[in-house]
């Protein structure tokens, strides 16, 4: 049993999934009583069927298991922070490859059971409406992780704590790609109508090419949409597809257009181009303009090699037509999942713009270790964009432009390497290498 410290500080998490789950367990194992509110099994969100806590929807893959992978990368600092889900996805794993894939009930009732069983855990069958009344009493501590498919009710009450420009309700996001891995002998940096600024990366193709592109495009196996995520989404950005199957040469003038632009290789114009622009504060991420899509992965995967500049290039986030909610971070939360303006409120999970399973579960880590240290007066823990939990931070709290979007897992967004290594195995275990050393120190330093 572990013991129960007398102390007067409340901390109340809403939600229990994967983010919900992680930053219960790490505040009880800290010793501290914990009140996790779960609107389960009373209601459901339009996508949750299942009673148990942290259940996977889409997917019971939690990606690759190896160190040349980012996601790999995340799994191993989870671990090294004691991450509940992680324990239970290995405990619960399956034969799929070099891929952590989790018999996905078995995964959820193991951790929902965990949960209950913990006397520090208070489990509160109750669906959150409104969250003013949780900050009102400044010796409680908030952490929101309620996940993309949260309440009307709930989405407004956070709209009154923030402003009505915090949340997003739909995703609509073109895929991205590494810059190191453009082929620039197949590419060339200019804006249109102006060849000096070099804002955006052009990716040519010629009439041969287009009529290529075009029709994989038109014939490509699109994701089906489901009921509750509606058609809506499509009024204020339409899929680069649809615009496609309307005429041949919609794309060549709408987001493939040439025009304003000179090709420095052939000192001419183009037939078609399509324009990266810069996604990341470090330039090392660059996403499709105007190419937000309901294409499959395996189709956007095809896609991409179909275009000459791109044909070495792997998508690092796919693009996705879909409701999730999420805050405008940057303008709302600080480093640590803080709110800026609420020093007893933080957020954690999908909702924070962090995208995917596990980037999703480390984000509770984070803002419970965090939520810990502001409730004693603690300096938070900035783990660095030398790591991968860390690179998230900045992600969430950083603004390199108005238009931000949901992140996951990728080496794009750490800090760079001091020094260039070409061969990418070697270069990958660089970077492990220095995450593993920067959250040993940070541990140690914090008392984590």
């Amino acid at each position: 049993m572990k013991r129960i410290r007398t102390n007067k500080k409340v901390f109340n998490i809403i939600g229990a999934g994967l983010a919900g789950c992680e930053a219960a367990n790490y505040l009880s194992q800290k010793g501290y009583r914990v009140n996790l509110y779960e609107m389960k099994p009373d209601s459901f969100s339009c996508a949750h069927k299942s009673n148990y806590f942290a259940e996977l929807i889409c997917s019971n893959s939690l990606k690759s298991k190896s160190l040349t992978t980012a996601s790999g990368l995340l799994k191993q600092e989870m671990n090294m922070l004691g991450s509940l889900i992680m324990k239970y996805a290995y405990k619960n794993e399956i034969p799929a490859g070099t891929a952590l894939a989790v018999d996905r009930e078995n995964f959820s009732k193991d951790i929902t059971e965990y949960i209950n069983q913990d006397s520090n855990i208070n489990v509160i069958s109750q669906r959150i409406n409104d969250i003013n009344t949780f900050i009102e009493n400044k010796n409680e501590y908030t952490i929101v992780a309620c996940g993309p498919l949260i309440s009307d009710e709930l989405a407004k009450s956070i709209i009154d704590i923030t402003s009505e420009n915090s949340l997003f309700f739909y995703d609509a996001i073109a895929p991205t790609v590494l810059y190191e891995d453009i082929d620039f002998s197949n590419a060339y940096m200019a804006s249109r109508y102006n060849s000096e600024d070099k804002s955006y990366i052009n990716c040519p193709l010629t009439k041969e090419e287009y009529d290529i592109f075009y029709k994989f495009v038109v014939n490509a196996k699109t994701v089906q949409l489901r009921y509750f995520e509606e058609q809506k989404i499509f009024e204020g950005c339409m899929p680069f597809e649809v615009l496609a199957k309307r005429e041949y040469d919609a794309l060549r003038f709408g987001p493939m257009k040439p025009i304003g632009l000179t090709n420095p290789h052939t000192n001419s114009k183009d037939y078609a181009i399509i324009q990266l622009r810069q996604d990341n504060i470090t330039a090392s991420i660059y996403n499709l303009v105007g190419f937000q899509t309901n294409l499959t992965f395996a189709m956007q995967d095809e896609l991409i090699k179909l275009i000459p500049a791109l044909k070495n290039c792997k998508i690092i986030r796919y693009g996705v037509m879909h409701r999730n909610t999420y805050l405008n971070s940057p303008f709302v939360l600080n480093k640590y999942y803080q709110m800026q303006s609420v020093r007893n409120l933080f957020f954690a999970g999908q909702i924070t713009g962090v995208e995917g399973y596990l980037p999703s579960a480390s984000s509770g880590l984070v803002s419970a270790i965090n939520c810990l240290k502001e409730a004693c007066d603690m300096k938070k823990v900035d783990f660095t964009a030398n790591t991968m939990l860390g690179a998230f931070q900045n992600h969430i709290s950083t603004i390199p432009n108005k238009n931000y979007l949901p992140m996951n897992a990728n080496y794009g967004i750490l800090s760079p390497l001091g020094q260039y290594i070409r061969n990418k195995s070697k270069k990958y275990a660089e970077y492990a290498k220095r995450s593993f050393q920067t959250i040993t120190q940070i541990i140690s330093l914090y008392d984590i």
